[in-house]
């Protein structure tokens, strides 16, 4: 897999560039300091997976990561920061990041985690997700959108929502519309995600 290094940090990006050489399956093509270096590199170049700072110098992580998916849908973000709060993966999230890893990982889980969104599952560290606090989410949304939220979770569609919750599918609609704005998310998939990677595992 073809990917991407973006950090202001040049010990970073060639510690990682190191550290990837070793797996036969990786190929760096590419080094950026920042988020508008990035975008250009990819409208000229092919990468799969994208390793990316968030606070940089020109334009952030997060700011890049939208651009990026706006050009090059397919091309699979993940934020490698220092950041592990609330807000920050929110919004990486919600830019279209599939991943979100902390620098200070262990080498082998940062390689699964490229591995693991490179075949498709999006992943937040699990360091992270312990600033998701339960009090947070519970603030977060009322109880009609935690209830909608679950059964988007588990498949399924308005008109079943409606009838579970006993509400019409345009109030589900409305419903959706309003949880993806809360948690700064995209579609139905990324509620799905939020639901299994944080509040379930408090149950």
């Amino acid at each position: 897999m073809k990917i991407l290094l973006v950090d202001d940090d040049h010990l970073i990006t060639d510690s990682l560039e190191i550290i990837l050489s070793k797996d036969k399956s990786f190929q760096v093509v590419g080094k950026c300091e920042n988020g508008k270096e990035a975008i250009e590199f990819i409208k000229m170049h092919d990468a799969d997976i994208i390793l990316m700072d968030i606070r940089m110098p020109e334009m952030s992580g997060i700011d890049a990561c939208a651009k990026i998916k706006e050009i090059k849908n397919n091309i699979k973000i993940i934020m490698l920061t220092t950041f592990r709060d609330f807000r920050h993966i929110h919004q990486a999230l919600h830019a279209g990041a599939s991943g979100y890893l902390l620098k200070s990982e262990e080498v082998e889980q940062q390689i699964q985690t490229i591995k693991t969104v490179f075949q498709g599952q999006a992943i937040i560290s699990e360091e992270a997700l312990k600033e998701f606090t339960t009090s947070n989410r519970i603030q977060l949304l009322t109880d009609r959108e935690n209830s909608c939220m679950e059964l988007i979770a588990y498949g399924y569609s308005n008109k079943e929502i409606a009838n579970r919750l006993y509400i019409g599918e345009g109030t589900v609609r409305n419903v959706i519309s309003i949880i993806l704005d809360k948690l700064m998310l995209r579609d139905r998939t990324q509620i799905a995600i939020y639901y299994w990677q944080t509040v379930h595992d408090d149950t």
